[in-house]
């Protein structure tokens, strides 16, 4: 089962992507397009490839096969001397992941720079960006998540809340094309969910193209436009979340659905327990 890999140039294009750890098959040949202003949900049990999915797409994990584009460039692979599959630019790996902003399940922020310095360190040091642009551009961030009265606080002293929202406003200040968020909501506390949830949904509103790894049923119904399922490593459904989260088609999606916090408001009341750990 393949979701959208048409003819029509995506903003983010994966074909038969392959990745295995050691006699571990982890992706079994995925595809998937994100188009502009796409919010794609990607939902499955532990161990289903939800995660390696992100990683692969961003070269953190090289795939063992299988092709990636941005915006119709192909991230071009090679062989190195053990014949392992690796980048064949790293150069051009390192403008493609300034187009890919990630956000990962534990904040990754830099516990020795403030809020503000997390911010504003990639666009300069990176994207050439002069310092006072890049103030300027991570002020108006912290003023979207919520956050400009922590901007020169350490991360230390925020809540888990507070270092998510941070974490996402430093990958918006790379000027992504595509964002993708790893489980964004999994290491907080369940009251500290719904303020990281009202983020990523004003996001969805102004048109951001994501790929969200989310457990949260409900916020996936009312803010992605796609859905797609993944278990033991391949697509089992996908389609408008509406319709299969409405109406799943399989009964393993119908089992997983079963055992998560299908039902419940999507911003009020989330819940970090919606995975079904059945395979």
């Amino acid at each position: 089962m393949t979701p959208d890999v048409g003819p029509r140039e995506a903003a983010l294009r994966v074909t038969n992507l392959h990745k295995a750890f050691g006699s571990l098959d982890v992706l079994r040949g995925i595809s998937l397009a994100a188009h502009e202003h796409d919010v794609i949900a990607i939902m499955g049990a532990s161990g289903s490839g939800k995660s390696t999915l992100l990683r692969c797409i961003n070269l953190l994990d090289v795939p063992d096969a299988g092709e990636v584009h941005v915006r119709g460039e192909l991230i071009h692979m090679s062989f190195d001397r053990r014949g392992q599959r690796t980048p064949a630019n790293p150069h051009q790996v390192d403008r493609i992941r300034t187009r890919l902003g990630m956000v990962f399940q534990r904040f990754n922020l830099w516990s020795h720079m403030t809020v503000l310095q997390n911010i504003v360190e990639a666009p300069i040091r990176v994207l050439g960006v002069p310092r006072r642009r890049a103030i300027e551009q991570a002020d108006h961030l912290l003023r979207k998540v919520g956050l400009y009265d922590k901007r020169d606080d350490f991360p230390a002293h925020l809540s888990g809340g507070q270092e998510q929202r941070a974490a996402i406003a430093r990958a918006l200040a790379m000027e992504p094309e595509v964002l993708l968020l790893d489980e964004p909501t999994s290491a907080l506390d369940p009251e500290l969910v719904g303020e990281v949830l009202k983020v990523i949904d004003d996001l969805a509103a102004e048109g951001r193209t994501m790929l969200i790894v989310t457990h949260e049923i409900g916020f996936a119904r009312a803010v992605s436009s796609r859905t797609v399922f993944l278990h033991q490593g391949m697509v089992k459904e996908h389609g408008p979340s509406r319709q299969i989260l409405d109406e799943p088609r399989s009964e393993r999606f119908r089992r997983f659905l079963s055992g998560g916090n299908w039902g419940r408001p999507a911003l009020t009341t989330p819940s970090q327990t919606g995975e079904s750990e059945t395979p």
